[in-house]
């Protein structure tokens, strides 16, 4: 299930950007994240939580530059994702999801000057996320350790949101720190549904929110063309 949701999520995502991005004088960037995944659902909460077992993943992202003040782009991201207590209150599967996201730059002159190294910005996108089994865990999906394990059929609708900070190196290279909060339309992946049911050790009440997850994701940010040096240079766009 997850390999075909990939192929699909990935078609989905990376046509809109190359679709308004194939002109000569759009500023595209690439980015390569290390992520870390933070479930928030019925068994717990992990949002900042770093003694929490480490669900790593990858992501990469693409941006073009629109304004000063807007980037656009795609981003996606996959690695382990889950939630573990020391007792039956746990699931571990894989998780994909992919974005169409917008980056509200702070330094667009209005606030902090164009030309700073150091510029936050505020993120927000619409996108979607399918999940698979952790074959490095579980090759069968069946170990009773790990039960219950992830739910894996369905697509997600996804909304992140967050803020980042990025700092340039140099003229092409920048390295970036953002952190996202993603609602989700489900809340059946950790095999838990309905405000009334119980965790497996029968006493955890679910929540009745839909389930959520949180990524830090530290990464670098490349460019393609190098920045111009006149006024209307772009060199500070995600």
């Amino acid at each position: 299930m997850l390999n075909r949701s990939f192929v699909f999520v990935c078609l989905f995502s990376f046509s809109g950007l190359f679709g308004m991005a194939q002109t000569s004088e759009n500023d595209i960037a690439f980015g390569l994240n290390f992520v870390k995944n933070e479930y928030n659902g019925d068994y717990g909460n992990a949002i900042f939580d770093f003694k929490k077992p480490l669900f790593p993943a990858i992501g990469i992202s693409l941006s073009k530059y629109i304004t000063s003040s807007f980037d656009v782009g795609v981003q996606s991201s996959y690695g382990a994702y889950g939630y573990f207590q020391p007792n039956n209150d746990r699931f571990s599967g894989m998780k994909f999801d992919a974005s169409l996201f917008t980056h509200y730059k702070l330094n667009n002159g209005y606030i902090f000057k164009e030309e700073s190294k150091l510029s936050p910005f505020v993120s927000v996108g619409i996108g979607m996320a399918a999940y698979g089994i952790n074959t490095l865990i579980d090759n069968s999906g069946t170990d009773p350790s790990l039960d219950p394990t992830i739910i894996t059929k369905g697509i997600d609708i996804i909304v992140p949101f967050g803020i980042g900070l990025k700092y340039q190196l140099t003229g092409s290279i920048s390295i970036q720190y953002q952190y996202l909060y993603t609602l989700t339309n489900a809340d059946n992946h950790d095999q838990n549904k309905g405000p009334n049911n119980f965790g497996p050790n029968n006493n955890i009440p679910n929540n009745p929110a839909k389930d959520a997850y949180g990524q830090h994701m530290l990464g670098l940010i490349f460019l393609f063309n190098e920045p111009v040096t006149n006024s209307d240079c772009h060199c500070n766009y995600n």
